[in-house]
C-alpha cells in the first residue's frame, strides 16, 4: 500500500508497519469495545472494529480498506486486515451509537496506541466534545453495587451507590432484595441507570447469574472493578469535600459498608476527586423505591415507554419499524417540550411515576388549568419557553473551557446566554400572573397551587441573580453584543484592555484606508472586486480572480502571497506590517482579556445552583404544558381520571370508552375503543380469551398505559375514567430467545413470573399475556393454572390474563373474584366444518364470557397464508376436535381404565367372530352385498354389542359404545 494514499498518511512504509506491530500488542478487549485512533485531521479503526463501524455506521463494507497487518503477527487468525477512516461528524455519530444505544465502551488512543479517552454508558465526559456536545434525553446515572455476600440465599442486602453526573447528584441506599432480585430491577428501571460497577471477586458465587441476568434484562452496561476500589476508608471526607457539607460525617451511622464501598468504587471509576472543579459541587440525595410505582424491563417493553426498549430484547408490535414521522412510544406521544431540561424530567417521570394521591392530584389540577387556557399554553409553547437554554449544559461547558485561552467567546457566549435567561425569569412570572388574575372569582385553590408550584420558586431565585446581572452589565460589552454579536469584554473595565483596543482600532482605520488606496490604484470597486480579508495564515490581505491579478505585474508595491481556486491573495509592505503588528495586538487583547473571563466565568458559576433551580421549576411547567397539550389535541380529547389511593374504602378501575393512546395516533387506523371494570374482591382477576390478531393484547396492555399516565399527572384516553393508583406494574407479555447469554425463551419466561409473584403486592396491576407457551401444551397450562390460581387467591391483585388456554376459563366456576371476558370475532360457519370458511370478521370489542376457539387458522387465511397448508391444518384441528371430544365425554361418564380396557377386549373379540361369519357366508365382497342384507348384517353386529354390554354386568364403557352405535 502507498505511504502516500491520502485517505491514510504515513511518513513511509515502515512507520505504517510499526504502526501495525504496537496495534497488535494490544491487551485482548470484550466485544462491547471499540477502539478509535486520533490521527489529528482524521480518526481510524483497525479490525473487526473496522468492519463494526462499516456494517453500523456505513451499512456498507466498501469504504472497508486492506492494511499492512503481517498475519502472522496477529493473536487472532480471524481479526480482519482492514481499516476505515472517518470524520469527525461520523466519530460523533459512532460515539453516539455506541456510548447512548448499544451500550458499548469506547477507546480513543493516539497514533502510538496510547490512551486518550475512556468512555463507557455512564461516563461519557472524557468524549463529550467529540459527541458535538450531544443533548441526551435522559441524565448519565452510574451505579455501584455490592452484595453482603454472608447473607443466607433468601434474602440479600445490596449496598448500591449511584451518581449522577449530568446533575452533580450522589446518592446512597441499602437495598434489602429477594432471590430474584426484583427491588434491584426496579431501582435500576427507576433512575435509568446506564452502567453498573461490580467487584471481580463475586464471579462464582451461586446468584451471580442471576444477579447478572437482572442488570442485563434492565439493559445496563456491566462493568467490572478491582476488589481493591471496593473499601470505606476516607470516603466520608471524600464526600465532605464533594458536597461540601459536613454533615456527611454521620454517613457511617445511615448507611452500611457495603454503600460505602461501593462509594469509593464509583468515585475512583470516575475519577472525580482529581478534578478540582467537582468540588463542592455535588449534592447528596436520597431515593426511595416506594414513593414512585416499581416497574420491571418486561413493562417498559410492553408498555412501549421507549421507542428505543427494542434494545432490551422486544420489538414494537404497534407500529414496526422505527419511523421518526410515526408515533411508536409513549415518550414519543407525550414529548412536547420546549427546552432539553423538560425531556429530560419527562423521561424521569416515566420511569418514576407516583404512588401519592396527594401529589398525582397536584399534577392533574395543574393540567387542568393549562387545558382551559389555550392562549397561555400556546404562548408558553411557541414564545417563552422554546427562549429557556440548557441551563445545565452551559454550565458544564463553562466548568471545562474556563481554564482555555481560546475558549475565551465561547465563555462569553454561555454567560451572555445565562444572562439574559435570569432576565426573563420576571416575565415568565408576570404572564403566570396575568392569568392568575383573570380569575379573581375563581377557585382559588388552583391559583394558590400555582404560585406554590411556579410563581413563587420564581421569585424566590431572582433576587441572587441581581448581582449576577449587575457583574455582567458592568464587565461585558452589552452593545457589542447586540450590535454586532461580538462578545467583548468592556474595554472601560480595564485600562490595559483599554489601550490596547485603542491601537487595535487604529490599526484596523489604516488597513481601510490601504484597501481602499489600493482599489483605487488598480482600478477596482473595492467591495465588488477588490476584497479585504483576514486569512488564516497570512493575517489581513487582498483577494483578487486569477483574470483581474494579471493588473498586479504592473505595479511593484504590490506582493504576491499565494494562488487558489478564488483567486490570488496579495498584500504590500506596509500592510504585512500592520497586519502583524494588528496579530500580535490581537493575542495580546485575548491574552488579557482571557484572564479577565475566568473571572467572570467563576463568578458566574457560583450561581449555578440557583440556575439550574430556575431551570428545574421551568421544566415543570414545560412537562405539564406538554400534558395538556396531548390531552387536548388526542383525535378524541383525554379526560380527567378520579383516583382512589392505596387507603380508600373502595379499590376500582373503571374505564369508559378506553382506548391505547399510542395505537390510536397511528396512520389510517381507526381505533375500537372498550370499557374496563375492576373492582377489588369482585373481578380484580380477568381472563381474557379470543383469537389471534383480535386485540387482546393491546386491551390489556392500554390499561397498564393509562394507569402509568395517570399516575405520572396526565389525563387519559377515555370518556370517563376512575383509576385505583397501583404500586407496581408488572408484565409478562413475551420472550425471545437469549442463547448467547444461555437463556432460553421459557427460561425468560420463568424468571419474570417469578419476579412478578415476589414483587406483586395487592395493590399491584399484573399483566399477563399468553404464559405457558415456551413448553409443552399440558406443562404449560398446568402452570397457567397454577399461577392464575396463586395470584387470584393469594395476592389478590388487579390482574389481566390473555390466554389461549381455554380450559383456564373455567377457574371463574371456582373462584368469585374471578371474570372471564372474549375479544368478539364474527365468523361464518362452512357446512362441513367450523374451520370451513375463511370470512372472519375482528371486531376488537371486549365483552364477559368465553371464547370457545381461538381461529387462528382463519387468521392464517386472512394473512393468506398457503392454502395447501390451510386446508391440512383444518383437517387435523377436526381430528383433534373429534378426538377431544370423545375423550371429553369419556371423562365425564367417569369411566376407568380397566372398564375401557376389559371393555375394548370383548369388543375385538366380537368383531373377529362376526367378520369371520360374514365371511363363512360368502358376504365379504361389499359390492356385491344388496343394500338390504348390508343393513341385516349391520343390526345383527348391534344386537350382539347390546348383548355383550349385559353380559358383563354393565360395563359403562361397553354402554357407552352402545348408546354410539344405536
Amino acid at each position: 500500500m502507498s505511504a502516500t494514499r491520502p485517505d491514510l498518511k504515513f511518513t513511509d512504509s515502515g512507520e505504517e508497519r510499526g504502526f501495525y506491530r504496537n496495534f497488535v500488542k494490544l491487551p485482548e478487549k470484550p466485544l462491547n469495545t471499540i477502539r478509535i485512533v486520533d490521527k489529528n485531521d482524521y480518526y481510524l479503526v483497525v479490525g473487526s472494529d473496522a468492519v463494526f463501524v462499516a456494517d453500523t455506521i456505513y451499512h456498507t463494507q466498501s469504504v472497508l480498506k486492506d492494511c499492512q497487518l503481517d498475519p502472522m503477527t496477529k493473536k487472532n487468525f480471524n481479526e480482519p486486515t482492514v481499516y476505515v477512516t472517518i470524520s469527525l461528524q461520523i466519530l460523533s455519530n459512532l460515539l453516539k451509537t455506541c456510548l447512548l444505544e448499544l451500550g458499548y465502551k469506547v477507546e480513543i488512543y493516539d497514533k502510538n496506541w496510547k490512551m486518550l479517552h475512556l468512555a463507557s454508558p455512564g461516563n461519557i465526559e472524557q468524549v463529550n466534545h467529540l459527541m458535538n456536545n450531544f443533548n441526551v434525553e435522559s441524565s448519565i446515572v452510574i451505579a455501584s453495587l455490592k452484595i453482603n455476600a454472608s447473607n443466607n440465599n433468601d434474602n440479600f442486602n445490596i449496598g448500591i451507590t449511584f451518581i449522577d453526573t449530568t446533575n452533580f447528584k450522589i446518592g446512597m441506599l441499602d437495598l434489602l432484595d429477594n432471590e430474584v432480585f426484583s427491588n434491584l430491577e426496579s431501582f435500576l428501571i427507576q433512575l435509568g441507570i446506564k452502567e453498573c460497577l461490580l467487584p471481580e471477586n463475586m464471579n462464582g458465587q451461586p446468584t451471580w447469574n442471576r444477579f447478572l441476568n437482572v442488570i442485563d434484562r434492565c439493559n445496563c452496561s456491566i462493568t467490572f472493578t478491582k476488589n481493591a476500589d471496593f473499601n470505606d476508608k476516607n470516603i466520608e471526607s471524600d464526600l465532605i469535600k464533594l458536597t461540601d457539607n459536613k454533615l456527611i460525617m454521620s454517613l457511617p451511622q445511615n448507611y452500611s459498608k457495603e454503600s460505602l464501598a461501593a462509594c469509593n468504587a464509583v468515585l475512583s471509576y470516575l475519577q472525580i476527586m482529581s478534578d478540582e472543579t467537582n468540588l463542592g459541587k455535588f449534592e447528596l440525595i436520597t431515593h426511595s423505591l416506594t414513593e414512585f410505582i416499581k416497574l420491571d424491563a418486561s413493562s417498559m417493553r410492553a408498555l412501549n415507554l421507549f421507542s428505543n426498549s427494542s434494545s432490551m430484547g422486544s420489538t414494537n408490535r404497534f407500529t414496526g419499524n422505527s419511523n421518526d414521522n410515526k408515533v411508536n412510544s409513549l415518550f414519543q406521544l407525550l414529548n412536547h417540550c420546549k427546552t432539553n431540561a423538560g425531556t429530560r424530567l419527562l423521561n424521569e417521570w416515566l420511569k418514576q411515576p407516583l404512588t401519592d394521591k396527594v401529589k398525582i392530584s397536584k399534577r392533574h389540577d395543574l393540567v387542568d388549568f393549562l387545558m382551559d387556557k389555550l392562549e397561555l399554553r400556546q404562548m408558553l409553547q411557541n414564545d417563552y419557553l422554546p427562549q429557556i437554554p440548557d441551563v445545565r449544559r452551559m454550565t458544564k461547558r463553562l466548568n471545562k473551557n474556563k481554564n482555555s485561552t481560546g475558549q475565551s467567546n465561547t465563555c462569553l457566549q454561555d454567560v451572555l446566554k445565562l444572562y439574559e435567561f435570569s432576565m426573563k425569569i420576571p416575565e415568565y412570572i408576570e404572564l403566570l400572573e396575568s392569568f392568575i388574575d383573570q380569575e379573581d372569582q375563581g377557585d382559588q385553590s388552583i391559583n394558590a397551587l400555582i404560585k406554590e408550584t411556579w410563581i413563587e420558586p420564581l421569585n424566590q431565585h431572582m433576587d441572587p441573580l441581581m448581582k449576577l446581572q449587575e457583574m455582567v452589565q458592568t464587565t461585558i460589552d452589552l452593545e457589542a453584543y447586540e450590535n454586532n454579536n461580538d462578545y467583548m469584554i468592556r474595554v472601560e473595565f480595564n485600562e490595559e484592555l483599554a489601550q490596547i483596543k485603542t491601537e487595535l482600532d487604529e490599526l484596523r482605520e489604516q488597513i481601510k484606508i490601504i484597501h481602499l488606496e489600493s482599489a483605487e490604484t488598480l482600478g477596482f470597486d473595492p467591495e465588488r472586486k477588490l476584497k479585504l480579508e483576514n486569512h488564516h495564515l497570512h493575517g489581513w490581505c487582498m483577494r483578487l480572480t486569477r483574470n483581474d491579478a494579471k493588473k498586479l505585474r504592473s505595479f511593484k508595491e504590490f506582493i504576491e502571497l499565494s494562488t487558489v481556486k478564488a483567486g490570488i491573495f496579495f498584500s504590500t509592505k506596509q500592510l504585512k506590517e500592520i497586519s502583524s503588528e494588528t496579530a500580535r495586538l490581537e493575542k495580546d487583547y485575548e491574552r488579557q482579556q482571557a484572564s479577565l473571563v475566568k473571572e467572570i466565568v467563576e463568578i458566574t458559576l457560583t450561581y449555578t445552583p440557583v440556575m439550574e433551580k430556575l431551570s428545574l421549576t421551568l421544566a415543570n411547567l414545560d412537562v405539564l404544558n406538554s400534558f395538556a397539550h396531548v390531552s387536548s389535541y388526542a383525535p378524541i380529547q383525554y379526560v380527567r381520571p378520579k383516583m382512589h389511593g392505596f387507603d380508600d374504602a373502595e379499590r376500582k378501575t373503571i374505564l369508559t370508552e378506553s382506548r391505547h393512546p399510542v395505537v390510536e395516533m397511528q396512520d389510517e387506523l381507526i381505533f375500537i375503543s372498550n370499557d374496563v371494570n375492576l373492582e377489588t374482591d369482585t373481578n380484580e382477576f380477568q381472563i381474557i380469551t379470543g383469537p389471534n390478531m383480535g386485540g387482546k393484547s393491546t386491551y390489556i396492555r392500554q390499561i397498564g398505559v393509562i394507569t402509568l399516565l395517570a399516575q405520572i399527572g396526565c389525563f387519559v384516553p377515555c370518556e370517563e375514567a376512575e383509576i385505583a393508583i397501583v404500586d407496581a406494574i408488572l408484565c409478562r407479555v413475551g420472550a425471545g430467545d437469549s442463547q448467547l447469554k444461555g437463556v432460553s425463551t421459557f427460561m425468560v419466561e420463568m424468571l419474570e413470573t417469578a419476579s412478578i409473584l415476589k414483587n406483586a403486592t395487592k395493590n399491584s396491576l399484573i399483566i399477563v399475556d399468553e404464559l405457558g407457551r415456551g413448553t409443552s401444551t399440558y406443562d404449560g397450562f398446568g402452570l397457567a393454572w397454577a399461577i392464575a390460581e396463586y395470584i387470584a387467591t393469594k395476592i389478590k391483585c388487579f390482574t389481566l390474563f390473555a390466554t389461549h388456554f381455554h380450559e383456564l376459563t373455567s377457574l371463574a366456576d371456582k373462584l368469585p373474584n374471578v371474570q372471564n371476558l372474549n375479544v368478539v370475532a364474527h365468523i361464518e360457519q362452512g357446512e362441513k366444518s367450523q374451520h370451513d370458511s375463511d370470512d372472519i370478521t375482528l371486531l376488537y370489542k371486549v365483552e364477559p364470557g368465553v371464547s370457545d376457539q381461538s381461529f387462528g387458522i382463519h387468521v392464517a387465511e386472512v394473512v393468506q397464508f398457503p392454502q395447501k397448508i390451510v386446508k391440512m391444518a383444518k383437517r387435523k384441528a377436526d381430528e383433534l376436535e373429534d378426538l377431544k371430544q370423545s375423550n371429553e365425554e369419556l371423562k365425564r361418564i367417569k369411566l376407568s381404565e380397566i372398564e375401557i380396557s376389559s371393555g375394548n377386549e370383548e369388543l375385538k373379540k366380537l368383531l373377529k367372530s362376526w367378520v369371520a361369519k360374514i365371511r363363512s357366508e360368502g358376504l365379504d365382497d361389499v359390492e356385491k352385498l344388496k343394500e338390504e342384507d348390508a343393513q341385516h348384517k349391520i343390526q345383527e353386529l348391534l344386537k350382539e354389542v347390546s348383548a355383550i354390554s349385559e353380559k358383563e354386568n354393565g360395563n359403562k364403557y361397553l354402554e357407552y359404545v352402545k348408546t354410539l352405535l344405536l
